[in-house]
This record gives structure tokens, sequence and C-alpha cells, in this order.
């Protein structure tokens, strides 16, 4: 990721939040607001932003993150698929692989048999276009 510009920028009219992308697991939609969930653990509640809004903003920011490592899954969730250890439909489960501190930890989340499908269908043609 390093030949690409890493960092979003998020403003609102009381502050600007400076995103690197990297770190990001998931962005989890929350009605008109999201919860940014970090890979060291670290949260961002109540960002006053849309998942698609957030989308939007790396799509004009960041193209080639976006492009390359974030996927929709479902309507509640934009995942950095550099981060995904396992999908399991029948499960209805996506686990994320992540180190902290030194040791492996595994996160879960739950989505819908038809959203896991359909991501690894996306994730199976990334694979496909980078060989």
């Amino acid at each position: 990721m390093s030949n690409f510009n890493t960092t979003l920028i998020v403003k609102n009219k009381s502050e600007v939040i400076f995103l690197q992308l990297d770190r990001i697991l998931f962005i989890q939609a929350d009605g008109n607001y999201c919860n940014i969930f970090f890979a060291d653990g670290g949260v961002i509640n109540t960002l006053t932003y849309q998942r698609a809004e957030i989308a939007r903003m790396m799509e004009e920011q960041c193209p080639e993150i976006r492009e390359n490592s974030f996927a929709f899954l479902g309507r509640s969730y934009l995942i950095n698929t550099d981060y995904v250890l396992r999908i399991q439909p029948s499960k209805q489960l996506l686990t994320f692989s992540v180190n902290r501190f030194g040791t492996c930890k595994k996160t879960y989340i739950k989505a819908t048999t038809k959203a896991l499908n359909l991501l690894m269908m996306e994730m199976g043609k990334r694979t496909e276009q980078k060989e």
C-alpha cells in the first residue's frame, strides 16, 4: 500500500479526522452514522457520515486502496479485505486475523449467507485479476 495515499481525510463542521486506511478493519453502518473499527482494537464511534459516504470519500481520495482493499459486505459493513482470514457463509461468519501486541487475535462479524457469498465472489475476481 505504500505507493498510494493511505490517509483518508474526513471533515465536518467541528473536526478533521485523518484515518490510516491500512489500520481500518471495518466500518459498520449505524443509521446516519458509522463506527470505525481498527486492527489495533481502537474504535471511532458515531462518526457523522454514512458508510456509503465514507466509501465515496475513499474512492475520491484513495481510489487504488478502495478498489483493491475494501469491499461492501451487505448493507452494514465496509470491510478491509487485507485482514480477512475466513469466510463461512454456512455459519454466517466473517473472520478477520489481526496482530495485536505480538499475538494473533481473531475478530468475527456476522453477515447474511448471501452477503458472504457475494464477498467470496468479489475477492475471487480480485485474485484472478492480480494473476
